[in-house]
């Protein structure tokens, strides 16, 4: 009878999507976080990056060594800003991401959206990075 029971439970629910997620309704995409931080370390932060210095200056409105104090400063003061680990092992997006989307949008006027396809990060926490980023900014560099 239980049989019976769970394969009519399943015929009638054949068409719905059931996500047990913590948020009801919340997709999750595989975008390959990690891949996208591999890149964005390869492009412009190994010791032979893909792209030279004068063109991280023109896509990001100053030098890398600039960036990568700030970037130090502000994971230094807030840790939402570190790489940490989530409930399956698997590593979070990293510093780099966090704060490369941010200057994205501080250089070019971007929207939160706009930073997905190079960076592989979502539109909220693209919004959270930003306001963290702007309090830690005022809270290390104010005086």
């Amino acid at each position: 009878m239980n049989n019976y029971m769970f394969q009519q439970v399943l015929q009638s629910h054949t068409n719905e999507v059931f996500i047990s997620r913590s948020i009801p309704g919340h997709v999750v995409i595989n975008c390959d976080r990690e891949a996208a931080d591999d890149n964005l370390f390869r492009d412009y932060f190994s010791t032979t990056p893909h792209f030279n210095d004068a063109i991280f200056c023109r896509r990001y409105r100053m030098s890398c060594n600039v960036f990568l104090r700030i970037v130090n400063a502000i994971k230094d003061h807030d840790t939402y800003f570190e790489q940490h680990i989530n409930a399956l092992g698997r590593f979070g997006l990293s510093t780099l991401q966090k704060i490369t989307v941010v200057f994205r949008m501080l250089a070019y006027g971007l929207p939160a959206d706009a930073t997905d396809e190079y960076v592989k990060i979502g539109e909220s926490t693209t919004i959270e990075s930003m306001k963290r980023f702007c309090r830690a900014t005022v809270e290390v560099f104010g005086e």
